[in-house]
């Protein structure tokens, strides 16, 4: 029979409270283990068993297979720093913490913990930096390991996308991102990177904005600010102001060009007294398809300005230095000419209605009083009610002499039917009217015309000798003018059948009537009656 050896043997319990001699050994009947006594330890040292469990302390396993394990409070390394999960060759699967967990990061050889990551329970994660002191953000850094970034070439990218949307398709795709894109090649001079904000509709995310190197924003559709919200630059951060409907602007609005499709509005008062002041100013023309109300003063400053009228500027008002305007057609075809027309508004015209007037006044005259009243007047005035069949209007023209035109002056009416009234407004004694007829010739001879007053019907429908001159008084000089000598007779021209010819005369050297040989001279009295009859041969 074969020989077998036992060693002693007890519980967990009588192990624990046992201590054996140096090298002795004993077994635990409730793990099966083995353990190892030194003369001096109660339980000594316990060996581990395939199939026991046991507590590990300050024990060091070396390459170690654990499948599944167990851990109780904390998995510490030997030192800080000084442990790694996982190799470059042998990476983890997955990481599983606990709602709230945190992943804390220390500097490469401190244990301070300054950076934390935290979960937040069904939401995402926080990123803090736990340094307490002054300018400590928490910055995360995306790098590319690419060592010769070209043109186009991303450097980092954020993507947002929900790939569990159930509809898929488009749903699925990412939605939305950010990234940072290099502009041209990298190098020692040159890291130009625009930001490109992409956004999706129905498509992956595609570039909606973008801020280049040099900070210029690229927007591809509108941009859209709350009511009342500003824009402004770093020195006036409320430039522009935008209202419901409405765009005010704080300081000048510099632009090469500008469409408004509303009302373009300056609530500015400034008066314009040249071409740089005022509320609104160009240096170039202005151009309106409509028409234009100003509410003051109209001023064209330079000389020789010209307002045109018509599509093709066939009426011109040119102003002349100094002195006037000038009232122009510039068309160069025959009966070409400029008219000048006053139209009354009036819808019912009486007797005596003024339709138009043009009056002469000096009102800077510094003497003020009369001096500053209408001097001369023209107007058109009508002679009874208007209607379908009647515009009788005559024209009046009158100046003033102490008082306002009109008043105490000369007045010269033609009527409708061309009858001419001259008259002095004046009431004091003596007062008449006069008409003279001034020749502008400087040399006068005899039988030269010094003025004539002549009667005729142009327009009688027989024509021929009815068309002529029927009558006329003419002024003629009997000799050559001198400085002692004015001798004028006046001829008395009536027709027969002919241009009215001399038929009487008074010569004024002698102060004599003289009837021409072929005529006869009849003096009657108030009745009729003939009182003396004188033949053309006589003077009377």
């Amino acid at each position: 029979m074969p020989t077998v050896l036992q060693f002693r043997r007890g519980t967990t319990s009588q192990n624990n409270s046992f201590t054996g001699a140096l090298g002795e050994l004993t077994v635990d009947t409730d793990k099966d283990t083995i353990r190892v006594h030194d003369g001096s330890t109660a339980g000594g040292f316990a060996m581990i068993g395939a199939a026991s469990t046991d507590t590990l302390t300050n024990k060091t396993l070396t390459s170690p297979v654990i499948n599944t394990g167990t851990f109780g409070t904390s998995i510490l390394p030997v030192s800080a720093d000084g442990t790694t999960l996982g190799s470059a060759s042998k990476e983890f699967s997955d990481l599983f913490l606990a709602d709230g967990g945190t992943i804390q990061f220390g500097i490469q050889f401190g244990n301070d913990q300054d950076v934390v990551v935290t979960h937040d329970p069904d939401d995402g994660l926080f990123f803090k930096s736990a340094a307490t002191g002054d300018d400590n953000p928490f910055v995360l850094t995306l790098q590319t390991g690419e060592t010769d970034i070209a043109a186009d070439d991303v450097l980092g990218a954020i993507n947002f996308q929900a790939p569990d949307e159930g509809t898929g398709t488009d749903a699925i795709l990412v939605a939305a991102g950010i990234e940072a894109v290099s502009e041209g090649d990298f190098s020692s001079s040159s890291n130009a990177t625009k930001l490109s904000f992409k956004t999706g509709a129905s498509e992956a995310a595609a570039e909606k904005m973008s801020l280049s190197s040099a900070g210029l924003l690229t927007v591809t559709d509108d941009i859209v600010i709350k009511s009342a919200g500003t824009i402004g630059g770093a020195n006036d951060t409320d430039l522009l102001t935008l209202g419901n409907g409405a765009l005010t602007v704080a300081g000048t609005l510099a632009a090469t060009t500008g469409t408004f499709s509303g009302v373009l509005k300056t609530d500015d008062t400034t008066d314009a007294t040249s071409t740089t002041d005022g509320s609104l100013q160009t240096d170039g023309g202005l151009s309106v398809a409509k028409d234009a109300v100003i509410g003051d003063d109209l001023l064209l400053l330079s000389d020789a300005a010209v307002i045109k009228f018509g599509a093709d500027s066939d009426v011109t008002l040119t102003h002349v230095a100094d002195a006037g305007l000038t009232l122009s057609v510039p068309a160069t075809a025959d009966n070409s000419f400029p008219k000048f027309n006053l139209s009354a508004g009036d819808n019912d015209i009486a007797a005596d209605d003024v339709l138009g007037q043009i009056d002469f006044q000096a009102p800077a005259e510094g003497t003020g009083t009369d001096a500053i009243t209408v001097a001369a007047t023209i107007k058109a005035v009508s002679e009874g009610n208007f209607a379908a069949d009647n515009n009788a209007t005559k024209l009046s023209f009158s100046t003033g002499k102490s008082a306002a035109a009109g008043t105490d002056g000369g007045l010269l009416e033609m009527s409708s039917t061309g009858k001419l009234t001259l008259k002095d407004l004046a009431t004091a004694d003596g007062s008449s009217a006069t008409i003279t007829l001034q020749s502008g010739d400087t040399d006068i001879a005899a039988d030269d015309e010094l003025g004539g007053i002549f009667f005729q019907a142009p327009d009688e429908g027989t024509g021929t000798d009815a068309t002529l001159v029927a009558a006329g008084i003419v002024a003629m000089a009997e000799g050559d003018f001198s400085s002692s000598s004015n001798a004028t007779k006046l001829s008395f021209r009536c027709g027969n059948s002919e241009t009215a010819v001399e038929k009487a005369k008074i010569v004024g050297s002698t102060g004599k009537f003289h009837a021409t040989p072929d005529s006869v001279l009849l003096i009657k009295n108030s009745a009729g009656s003939t009182l003396k009859t004188v033949n053309g041969h006589a003077a009377i």
